[in-house]
């Protein structure tokens, strides 16, 4: 039999709850319920915990604009596309290869836009149909007329 020891975790109210609940429907106590759960997520091997995607979730959680965030990934051998079929598309750097869609790492592209106030770069899907290309390209200078 495995020696067991106590641990200590800061749970959220609402996370406590529900892992109550939880417990409860499968007729077994909290502790039981958190070991089974955790036994069975340790036997898998999900995609989200593999070395490379922490490196691109990184590279997400640090990057101050799309810019910064594709400076980040081509460092680490990704790169952000737009995949044929919407939405966008982490590929290898330089040889350009699809990899994966960004959802596989529970990232989302409307979460990314909200992130970084803009849209991904070449997408005018985003901006406004009223505003011609030219004056989105043309910087308005503070205290100057548009």
């Amino acid at each position: 039999m495995d020696r067991t020891h106590a641990v200590m975790i800061d749970l959220p109210e609402a996370l406590l709850i529900a892992l109550g609940q939880a417990a409860r429907n499968a007729g077994c106590d909290p502790s039981d319920y958190v070991r089974a759960t955790l036994r069975s997520a340790l036997d898998q091997t999900p995609a989200r915990l593999r070395a490379e995607d922490e490196v691109i979730r990184h590279a997400v959680h640090l990057a101050s604009d799309w810019f910064d965030l594709q400076r980040r990934l081509r460092a680490s051998g990704y790169v952000f596309r737009r995949a044929p079929e919407g939405g966008l598309a982490i590929h290898s750097w330089p040889l350009d290869r699809p990899l994966m869609r960004i959802e596989q790492l529970g990232l989302s592209h409307a979460g990314l836009v909200l992130k970084f106030r803009a849209p991904f770069p070449g997408d005018l899907r985003h901006g406004s149909s009223a505003t011609s290309a030219k004056d989105r390209a043309a910087p308005v200078r503070p205290g100057r007329a548009a």
